[in-house]
């Protein structure tokens, strides 16, 4: 996800000023950060397997109900590390509760490139965008469906506080922020 192209696109065509675009920039980036903290915290905590070594070694997992398949392949090359949570997942999920929360709507009318298929993708709403960024890391093999909305939700949590702990309106008029539900709570498709 190329969020950073993404944000400068944004603030350019709603002609946001530099202060605006400044803690757009500040409050996506630092919950990102935030978010692959959790989610490397939460790999090295729980140790799953990915998809890959499931279904290859289905079969050593006690349940003769699960047999192996050795010759299956991801369509996407595997991550040397834990699959739960996701954080491609968590990282979209923070970007996006946080956009949600400065912009106070879930529209976020987001453009995102990727260099990986150079293709373009435009994005009304940051639910469509997570539904999106998970079903890919699933279809591509990477992740099972848990591990995606997990990390989710949990990037979620992290832009609502990003949000109401520090990039809170300057002006003591304006209201703070609510959270908004840019996440499946449930599997999706």
């Amino acid at each position: 996800m190329q969020i950073q192209g993404a944000l400068r696109d944004y603030t350019a065509r709603h002609h946001l000023g530099i202060a605006e675009t400044a803690r757009l920039f500040a409050a996506a980036n630092t919950s990102a950060t935030d978010a692959v903290v959790a989610a490397w915290d939460a790999k090295l905590h729980y140790g799953r397997w990915r998809p890959m070594t499931a279904i290859q070694l289905a079969d050593t997992d006690g349940n003769p109900a699960t047999p192996a398949d050795p010759q299956w392949q991801p369509l996407l090359v595997t991550p040397p590390h834990p699959d739960y949570i996701s954080g491609h997942a968590a990282v979209a999920g923070a970007v996006t509760q946080t956009l949600s929360g400065l912009l106070r709507t879930m529209r976020l009318d987001l453009t995102l490139f990727s260099e990986a298929t150079g293709t373009t993708r435009h994005y009304e709403y940051a639910d469509r965008l997570n539904e999106d960024m998970i079903n890919a890391r699933v279809w591509a093999g990477n992740h099972f469906r848990s591990a995606d909305v997990a990390g989710c939700q949990a990037g979620s949590r992290i832009g609502v506080w990003a949000v109401t702990h520090y990039f809170r309106p300057l002006r003591s008029a304006q209201a703070a922020p609510t959270a908004l539900p840019t996440c499946p709570q449930t599997s999706t498709r």
